[in-house]
Protein backbone atom coordinates (compact mmCIF):
# COMPACT_ATOMS: atom_id res chain seq x y z
CA UNK A 1 0.00 0.00 0.00
CA UNK A 2 1.78 3.50 -0.99
CA UNK A 3 1.25 6.39 1.28
CA UNK A 4 1.12 9.48 -0.48
CA UNK A 5 1.43 11.75 2.99
CA UNK A 6 5.34 12.80 3.09
CA UNK A 7 4.44 16.65 2.11
CA UNK A 8 1.37 16.16 4.48
CA UNK A 9 3.95 14.57 7.07
CA UNK A 10 6.35 17.16 6.88
CA UNK A 11 4.00 19.85 7.48
CA UNK A 12 2.38 18.26 10.56
CA UNK A 13 5.80 17.88 11.80
CA UNK A 14 6.41 21.46 11.65
CA UNK A 15 3.50 21.79 14.10
CA UNK A 16 5.64 20.31 17.13
CA UNK A 17 9.07 21.76 15.97
CA UNK A 18 9.15 25.46 15.34
CA UNK A 19 10.14 29.16 16.39
CA UNK A 20 6.90 31.16 16.82
CA UNK A 21 6.08 33.92 15.23
CA UNK A 22 3.92 36.78 17.09
CA UNK A 23 0.54 35.83 16.70
CA UNK A 24 -1.80 38.24 14.47
CA UNK A 25 -5.53 37.36 16.04
CA UNK A 26 -4.86 35.57 19.15
CA UNK A 27 -7.81 34.86 22.18
CA UNK A 28 -7.30 36.10 25.65
CA UNK A 29 -7.92 31.92 26.72
CA UNK A 30 -5.44 31.16 29.29
CA UNK A 31 -5.41 27.40 28.16
CA UNK A 32 -6.78 27.70 24.94
CA UNK A 33 -6.01 25.25 21.71
CA UNK A 34 -3.40 27.73 20.27
CA UNK A 35 -1.71 28.11 24.04
CA UNK A 36 -2.11 24.38 24.19
CA UNK A 37 -0.25 23.76 20.85
CA UNK A 38 2.64 26.27 22.06
CA UNK A 39 2.83 24.52 24.90
CA UNK A 40 3.65 20.95 23.35
CA UNK A 41 6.43 23.23 21.30
CA UNK A 42 8.27 24.08 24.22
CA UNK A 43 8.22 20.96 25.91
CA UNK A 44 9.64 19.05 22.35
CA UNK A 45 12.45 21.72 22.22
CA UNK A 46 13.39 20.48 25.94
CA UNK A 47 14.23 17.58 24.34
CA UNK A 48 15.70 18.15 20.88
CA UNK A 49 18.01 20.76 23.22
CA UNK A 50 18.62 17.91 25.86
CA UNK A 51 22.51 17.32 25.10
CA UNK A 52 22.17 14.09 26.19
CA UNK A 53 20.07 13.03 23.81
CA UNK A 54 21.98 14.31 20.75
CA UNK A 55 23.72 12.44 17.94
CA UNK A 56 23.01 9.26 16.10
CA UNK A 57 23.54 6.49 19.16
CA UNK A 58 20.76 8.29 20.40
CA UNK A 59 18.74 8.43 17.85
CA UNK A 60 16.40 5.84 18.68
CA UNK A 61 16.00 7.07 22.57
CA UNK A 62 15.45 10.90 21.12
CA UNK A 63 12.55 10.19 18.74
CA UNK A 64 10.65 7.82 21.41
CA UNK A 65 10.75 11.12 23.83
CA UNK A 66 9.70 12.96 21.02
CA UNK A 67 6.59 10.63 20.17
CA UNK A 68 5.63 10.90 23.77
CA UNK A 69 5.77 14.88 23.46
CA UNK A 70 3.80 15.01 19.92
CA UNK A 71 1.17 12.21 20.62
CA UNK A 72 0.15 13.88 23.89
CA UNK A 73 -1.08 16.57 21.71
CA UNK A 74 -3.49 14.37 19.44
CA UNK A 75 -6.94 12.68 19.66
CA UNK A 76 -5.50 9.24 18.54
CA UNK A 77 -8.48 7.63 19.21
CA UNK A 78 -10.96 10.40 17.12
CA UNK A 79 -8.22 10.17 14.35
CA UNK A 80 -8.18 6.46 13.76
CA UNK A 81 -12.00 6.50 13.72
CA UNK A 82 -12.61 9.24 11.20
CA UNK A 83 -9.75 7.86 9.09
CA UNK A 84 -11.83 4.80 8.77
CA UNK A 85 -15.24 5.95 8.46
CA UNK A 86 -18.02 3.70 8.18
CA UNK A 87 -16.00 0.86 8.54
CA UNK A 88 -15.32 1.78 12.16
CA UNK A 89 -18.63 1.61 13.42
CA UNK A 90 -18.57 -2.49 12.11
CA UNK A 91 -16.17 -3.19 14.39
CA UNK A 92 -15.46 -4.93 18.05
CA UNK A 93 -13.98 -2.88 20.43
CA UNK A 94 -10.61 -5.12 20.36
CA UNK A 95 -10.62 -4.46 16.39
CA UNK A 96 -10.90 -1.11 17.37
CA UNK A 97 -8.16 -0.74 19.64
CA UNK A 98 -6.37 -2.72 17.43
CA UNK A 99 -6.40 -0.19 14.22
CA UNK A 100 -5.67 2.94 16.69
CA UNK A 101 -2.26 1.36 18.20
CA UNK A 102 -1.21 0.38 14.47
CA UNK A 103 -2.51 4.13 13.05
CA UNK A 104 -0.61 5.47 15.77
CA UNK A 105 2.52 3.85 15.03
CA UNK A 106 1.50 4.57 11.17
CA UNK A 107 1.40 8.63 11.88
CA UNK A 108 4.60 8.04 14.13
CA UNK A 109 6.83 6.29 11.24
CA UNK A 110 5.68 8.99 8.71
CA UNK A 111 6.59 11.93 10.54
CA UNK A 112 8.80 11.38 14.11
CA UNK A 113 11.81 11.27 11.85
CA UNK A 114 10.74 14.54 9.97
CA UNK A 115 10.52 16.56 13.18
CA UNK A 116 14.09 14.99 14.40
CA UNK A 117 15.42 16.46 11.03
CA UNK A 118 14.38 20.08 11.36
CA UNK A 119 15.79 22.80 9.01
CA UNK A 120 14.29 26.02 10.91
CA UNK A 121 10.88 26.63 9.55
CA UNK A 122 8.70 28.93 11.49
CA UNK A 123 5.04 29.27 12.25
CA UNK A 124 2.99 32.49 12.34
CA UNK A 125 -0.69 31.54 13.90
CA UNK A 126 -3.41 33.76 12.27
CA UNK A 127 -6.59 33.20 13.65
CA UNK A 128 -8.24 30.98 16.94
CA UNK A 129 -11.24 29.93 16.10
CA UNK A 130 -13.70 28.49 19.14
CA UNK A 131 -17.29 27.02 19.01
CA UNK A 132 -17.97 25.13 21.93
CA UNK A 133 -15.90 21.99 22.26
CA UNK A 134 -14.70 22.23 19.04
CA UNK A 135 -11.56 24.63 17.59
CA UNK A 136 -9.82 25.60 14.74
CA UNK A 137 -6.19 27.36 14.98
CA UNK A 138 -5.12 28.19 12.02
CA UNK A 139 -1.48 28.85 10.93
CA UNK A 140 0.87 29.81 8.51
CA UNK A 141 4.27 27.86 7.73
CA UNK A 142 7.37 29.98 6.89
CA UNK A 143 10.14 28.61 5.02
CA UNK A 144 12.82 29.92 3.14
CA UNK A 145 10.96 29.40 -0.27
CA UNK A 146 7.60 28.82 0.87
CA UNK A 147 4.75 29.28 2.81
CA UNK A 148 2.34 26.83 3.26
CA UNK A 149 -1.25 27.10 5.02
CA UNK A 150 -1.62 24.42 7.91
CA UNK A 151 -4.83 24.33 9.88
CA UNK A 152 -5.59 21.96 13.45
CA UNK A 153 -9.14 20.90 13.85
CA UNK A 154 -8.89 20.63 17.78
CA UNK A 155 -11.45 18.85 20.31
CA UNK A 156 -12.06 19.66 24.37
CA UNK A 157 -11.45 16.35 25.88
CA UNK A 158 -11.57 16.17 29.54
CA UNK A 159 -10.15 20.11 29.98
CA UNK A 160 -7.13 19.88 26.89
CA UNK A 161 -7.40 20.46 23.59
CA UNK A 162 -6.71 17.56 21.43
CA UNK A 163 -5.97 17.76 17.77
CA UNK A 164 -8.32 15.41 15.63
CA UNK A 165 -7.36 16.52 12.25
CA UNK A 166 -4.56 18.59 10.11
CA UNK A 167 -5.49 20.66 6.92
CA UNK A 168 -2.39 21.18 4.85
CA UNK A 169 -2.87 23.49 1.53
CA UNK A 170 -6.34 22.45 1.72
CA UNK A 171 -5.89 18.43 2.24
CA UNK A 172 -7.13 16.70 5.13
CA UNK A 173 -4.93 14.48 6.97
CA UNK A 174 -7.85 11.91 8.35
CA UNK A 175 -9.18 12.24 4.66
CA UNK A 176 -6.51 11.37 3.19
CA UNK A 177 -6.21 8.23 4.95
CA UNK A 178 -9.93 7.25 4.59
CA UNK A 179 -9.53 7.41 0.53
CA UNK A 180 -6.47 5.21 0.68
CA UNK A 181 -8.28 2.67 3.63
CA UNK A 182 -11.50 2.42 2.08
CA UNK A 183 -10.81 0.75 -1.17
CA UNK A 184 -8.83 -1.38 1.04
CA UNK A 185 -11.36 -2.57 3.56
CA UNK A 186 -13.76 -3.22 0.44
CA UNK A 187 -11.04 -5.55 -1.20
CA UNK A 188 -9.60 -7.42 1.48
CA UNK A 189 -11.85 -6.66 4.77
CA UNK A 190 -10.80 -5.16 7.88
CA UNK A 191 -7.86 -8.15 7.96
CA UNK A 192 -6.63 -7.22 4.83
CA UNK A 193 -6.02 -3.39 5.91
CA UNK A 194 -4.44 -4.85 9.49
CA UNK A 195 -2.31 -6.77 7.61
CA UNK A 196 -0.76 -4.11 4.95
CA UNK A 197 -0.55 -1.27 7.75
CA UNK A 198 1.99 -3.94 9.55
CA UNK A 199 3.70 -4.22 6.81
CA UNK A 200 4.26 -0.68 6.00
CA UNK A 201 5.41 -0.43 9.82
CA UNK A 202 7.30 -2.91 9.61
CA UNK A 203 9.42 -1.82 6.23
CA UNK A 204 9.65 1.73 7.90
CA UNK A 205 11.24 0.23 11.11
CA UNK A 206 13.92 -1.49 9.11
CA UNK A 207 14.39 1.68 7.18
CA UNK A 208 15.26 3.40 10.47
Amino acid sequence: MKYRLRSLMSGIAILLLISVVSPLNLRAATAGPQDQLKSSIDKLFVVLRDKNLKGDANRDLRREKIAEVVFMQFDMQRMAKFSLGRSWRDLKKTERDQFANLFRKLLSKSYIATIDGYAGEEISYKKEIIKGDKAEVRTMVIGSSKEIPLNYKLKLSDGRWLIYDVIIENVSLVRNYRSQFSPIVKKSGFSGLIEKMEKKIAEAKENG
